[in-house]
């Protein structure tokens, strides 16, 4: 189900599914269903693009999915002597959470959601107890990537959102995907279009000036996964490599033919890894 939630310049949606410890009394519940999972959407995205993994995960587990600030809603107020940070959109996901009294979840993000969800799991070390890295990187931008960045802002800042989409979309996805699917192209495409300028050029600036988290993949803290796209252009293979090598084989999940979004492209193979993923995590959780 849909509800809203006022983060102080306007209300953003989250969807809010699966059981929960409150509707859970009384009956003969697992203890899986006690586990809370905050998806968090990438740039260019809304948490619509969490339907598959919302209707099978929400089977096992209460899950969160909103849309960040800025997703069919204001972007947030950002004074123009601060720069955009990650931490921004962490606090009113936290804000989130709390009004809904949960106090401990797992965080899983796709791509810049990923990055949200690494800064979320450094600084809220109490309420993150787990972390999936979904075709995303706990790299900081390099040199170049950060001049990259510029070119999509002041790309952005004179075509308009959709005219961005429609350059960029075909690069997310796997070659036998989007020729298959040019119908789930489109329509990523034209669930995110209304996006303001202002609202796009603050998640590209927040990603260009986070910071590298590479420290969390050796922790023995929480769990960390990654979900890596064989075919991924966003997240070059070779660099996701360099990080799973850090983490249990277990935790990790190479989808073959697959670019950036395997959420959509291998929705069932991704389900099935995610929800392996957590069980694991809810076993030895203490």
């Amino acid at each position: 189900m849909v509800h809203y939630y006022d983060y102080g310049e306007d209300q953003l949606a989250y969807f809010d599914e699966g059981p929960n410890e409150h509707h859970n009394q009384g009956n003969d519940k697992t203890e899986n269903t006690k586990a809370v999972i905050l998806l968090l959407h990438g740039f260019g995205e809304d948490h619509g693009i969490w339907q598959s993994q919302i209707t099978f995960l929400s089977k096992y587990f209460r899950v969160i999915a909103p849309n960040l600030p800025g997703v069919h809603c204001k972007p947030l107020n950002i004074h123009p002597t601060h720069a955009p940070n990650l931490v921004n959109y962490v606090e009113v996901m936290h804000e989130l959470m709390h009004s809904l009294h949960i106090d401990k979840y797992y965080v899983l993000g796709h791509s810049m959601g990923g990055y949200i969800g690494l800064a979320f799991a450094d600084y809220y070390v109490n309420h993150v107890i787990g972390l999936g890295l979904i075709h995303s990187t706990t790299f900081e931008d390099s040199v170049a990537k950060k001049e990259s960045r510029l070119k999509v802002a002041e790309f952005i800042e004179e075509h308009g959102t959709r005219k961005f989409l429609e350059t960029s979309a075909q690069n997310l996805f796997g070659n036998a995907f989007k020729q298959a699917h040019p119908d789930k192209v489109q329509d990523v495409m034209d669930s995110v279009s209304d996006l303001s300028r202002e609202a796009m050029i603050q998640f590209v600036m927040a990603m260009r000036n986070r910071k590298a988290y590479t420290h969390l993949l050796t922790q023995q803290r929480i769990p960390v996964w990654m979900i890596v796209g064989e075919q991924d252009i966003a997240v070059p293979i070779e660099d996701s490599l360099q990080q799973t090598q850090l983490l249990p084989p277990n935790n990790v999940m190479i989808l073959e033919n697959v670019g950036h979004m395997g959420m959509l492209e291998a929705s069932e193979q991704v389900n099935s890894t995610l929800l392996r993923f957590i069980n694991e995590a809810v076993a030895n959780y203490h």
